[in-house]
């Protein structure tokens, strides 16, 4: 666990890494992964210009490819460890919830891949793929934000538990 909290912190930083090195007053990674159409997708990159283009597609090769497997494992293994019972198979509903932050690390690749596709030179930006990229980082944060939530229920549910 304590690997992958390190990972998702050094891929949390990369977000940093990539807004701190993008032009004075652009738009930041998140905004990219949000641009549901063809032209905000277009305008970011523009305002990016090629030094920034390449900056984001080196710290997503880099770093981006690691994240999702840290931090599905960092919401993971908290949500396992409190959902853990003497001698019981986990329920059904905890194994789907369970599922789910590999689902949001899966979103994650396929949100990045595209991006990379995105910003592989073309100077068009293809509308089903641009739609589908902001598509999947919006359930992804979504997921992600439910796992964090289950893992305070969790943490709480244990709490309340008589020893």
């Amino acid at each position: 666990m304590w690997r992958s909290l390190l990972i998702t912190a050094l891929g949390l930083s990369v977000v940093s890494l990539q807004q701190a090195g993008q032009p004075k007053g652009s738009p930041g990674p998140v905004d990219l992964q949000l641009a549901f159409t063809q032209a905000k997708f277009a305008k970011i990159v523009a305002q990016w210009g090629p030094s920034g283009v390449r900056l984001y597609r080196l710290s997503t090769l880099a770093l981006d490819y690691l994240f999702p497997i840290a931090y599905a494992l960092c919401l993971s293994s908290p949500s396992a460890w409190l959902s853990v019972r003497a001698v019981r198979e986990p329920e059904r509903p905890l194994l789907v919830l369970f599922s789910l932050r590999w689902l949001a690390a899966a979103l994650h690749y396929l949100e990045i891949t595209l991006h990379l596709v995105l910003l592989s030179g073309t100077s068009h930006f293809s509308a089903p793929l641009v739609l589908t990229a902001p598509v999947a980082a919006a359930f992804k944060w979504l997921l992600i934000a439910f796992a964090l939530g289950v893992v305070l229920y969790l943490a709480a549910a244990r709490l309340r538990r008589p020893a």
